[in-house]
């Protein structure tokens, strides 16, 4: 797997039991938040409470030469902001939702140039997946 590190919002964390702790077979989890719960993470996760700068580097040096996935829409915003986001991988679903947060709602005012680089057609969904343009 390309997978060596995850980088999941709390609130996702908490939706999805933390995954007992393993997700992608086992390699560490980072669970940016504010203020660490009182009970710590289990398994492989790890809370991250010196903001999301610190958080991407611990993942991406654990990670190694592997990919660093992330989970969360609050979690991909505050990546965006801080220009710390390389790709991004959107599964399209014909499904509306009249609930949660929103994937790009809370950016700053500038705009965000994204590159298509590819997309998968697969059975109820499409894969997009798009490389975030750095300025200058």
């Amino acid at each position: 797997m390309a997978t060596g590190a995850v980088i999941v919002g709390r609130r996702t964390f908490g939706f999805v039991g933390g995954w007992a702790g393993d997700h992608h077979d086992g390699v560490p989890i980072f669970v940016p938040t504010h203020e660490a719960p009182d009970e710590p993470a289990p398994g492989h996760a790890r809370n991250v409470t010196e903001g999301i700068a610190s958080c991407v580097a611990q993942a991406r040096a654990a990670a190694g030469d592997r990919d660093v996935l992330l989970h969360g829409a609050a979690t991909a915003q505050g990546c965006l902001r801080a220009g710390l986001l390389d790709e991004m991988e959107l599964q399209l679903v014909p499904v509306l939702l009249g609930q949660g947060r929103r994937l790009f709602e809370n950016l700053p005012p500038d705009h965000v140039e994204l590159e298509l680089i590819r997309t998968l057609d697969g059975p109820g969904v499409q894969h997009l997946r798009y490389r975030v343009r750095s300025e200058g």
